[in-house]
């Protein structure tokens, strides 16, 4: 693992001259400054300085109205941390550094999410001893450009080798430079979708998770980009085509490597533990709320429909692709996935936002009922009302209704983040609501 001084150390034997200061903002968008190596150890120091105002822009890059960090509310400092330092592969002399956010003391600053999952796991490793482990495997399109059209870039078929043959120039060097700036990939596979792929990327602890999801972020776009193609994770590119969803697979190990989720006794034959099973009773208690943070678009509710394959309930199940926590069969290692979020989303804040959920369903010891065994998309809502269970909500203006009473989130992932984030999504519903589009215009024009 890479320290201030072998960063120092390999910048100048790799004659590295650029290097990027990133962080992410709540509405997932990739903020930052390049310093010179000459700037590195001051900036290792002290951090490199922002306006708190960044934070309060939306998915638009536009500024919010009433925001909570005005010009009168002086910088953040970006402070790297080392361990995420990484020579980028795919272009000329530079690398990256992945940042904590810390106020004018040096100390960490209240409306960092990165800074909010690491404390988060801190109370995980304190309360029950234990390490949290994460892994994200995201579902993106590749496509290309037709006469101004956007489509998909090849015509592959679901699980077949035409999708990563086809790509493969793409597909390897992807996952070349991924492995060359740290991150292990487990899969890869052609999608349900035409030019739709999906990387597995490998179980690590849950800060290097996020990190490695962000990189992912950032080299999916920027190396289809160098193919001349447009690299996506939107959620819903096209109607009719298979949606993009981001599913987050979570476990707990001890210092012993002892899995923390594991219960060969396990009565409802799962073999799962009761912190696997309080853990998820904590995700469904705040499923809806956890909906805003892991699907945070407008597009993101066009995928999450009935019968997509992308959960649209509330409720578990083992092997069911259908619900928003599926346990995988007894043949793989002890954990679960959670599968309600999607690549528009800030993976820091989506994160924290699962531990301080799963976290509380531990602590209050929440039982999470039976599971689901059958396909919740077709069952009669006499059943579901049975089984009480409930739709995800059905839009992201509905989402982050729940969001704004979900005072547990708020308390856990620290009130500042919670408002501002509410904020920026109900200005960025806002504008979506008064939008006109040419399928509107076209309908209604006609017919009245």
């Amino acid at each position: 693992m890479f320290t201030k001084s072998s960063v120092l150390k390999t910048v100048d034997e790799e004659k590295v001259e650029f290097i990027r200061m990133e962080f992410l903002d709540y509405a997932g968008v990739t903020r930052g400054r390049t310093i010179r190596p000459s700037q590195l150890p001051a900036a290792m120091e002290k951090g490199i300085n922002f306006s708190t105002a960044i934070m309060s822009f939306d998915v638009f890059d536009e500024y919010i109205p009433n925001p909570s960090y005005g010009p009168n509310d002086g910088d953040f400092f970006a402070v790297p941390d080392p361990a995420t330092f990484a020579i980028l592969p795919y272009r000329k002399n530079t690398a990256r550094m992945l940042c904590d956010l810390v106020d004018i003391n040096g100390e960490p600053w209240h409306g960092c999410p990165r800074n909010a999952l690491k404390r988060l796991l801190e109370e995980v490793e304190s309360l029950l001893g234990g390490k949290m482990n994460m892994a994200f495997e995201q579902e993106a399109y590749l496509l290309k450009d037709v006469d101004g059209n956007l489509v998909p870039a090849d015509k592959s078929h679901c699980f077949s080798i035409d999708g990563t043959d086809i790509q493969e120039d793409f597909v390897q060097e992807f996952v070349y430079s991924l492995e060359a700036m740290g991150v292990s990939t487990e899969q890869i596979s052609s999608e349900y979708g035409p030019g739709q792929l999906e990387i597995n990327l490998k179980y690590t602890n849950a800060l290097k998770a996020a990190d490695d999801q962000v990189t992912f972020m950032h080299l999916f776009k920027q190396i289809s980009r160098d193919k001349g193609l447009v690299g996506t994770l939107m959620p819903k590119p096209f109607q009719n085509l298979s949606g993009s969803g981001l599913h987050v697979h979570i476990s707990l190990y001890d210092e012993a490597g002892e899995n923390l989720f594991e219960d060969t006794t396990d009565q409802r034959g799962l073999d799962m533990s009761e912190k696997a099973y309080h853990f998820i009773g904590g995700l469904l208690k705040h499923g809806s709320s956890l909906i805003a943070i892991g699907a945070p678009s407008i597009n993101s509710y066009k995928r999450l429909q009935p019968g997509s394959w992308a959960p649209a309930h509330v409720c578990y199940g083992s092997g069911n692709r259908s619900v928003l926590i599926r346990i995988p069969e007894k043949r793989r290692a002890r954990r679960f996935e959670y599968r309600g979020a999607d690549g528009t989303c800030n993976p820091y804040l989506l994160a924290a936002c699962l531990v301080a959920a799963g976290l509380r369903g531990i602590q209050n010891h929440i039982e999470p009922g039976e599971p689901v065994d059958f396909d919740v998309s077709t069952a009669s809502e006499l059943k579901l009302n049975e089984r009480s269970i409930s739709l995800i909500p059905r839009s992201l203006d509905e989402a982050i209704d729940c969001l704004s009473t979900d005072s547990v989130l708020a308390q856990t992932i620290g009130r500042s983040i919670w408002e501002e984030f509410i904020k920026i999504k109900r200005n960025e519903w806002d504008k979506y609501s008064r939008y006109v589009s040419e399928w509107e215009r076209n309908l209604f024009s006609s017919r009245f």
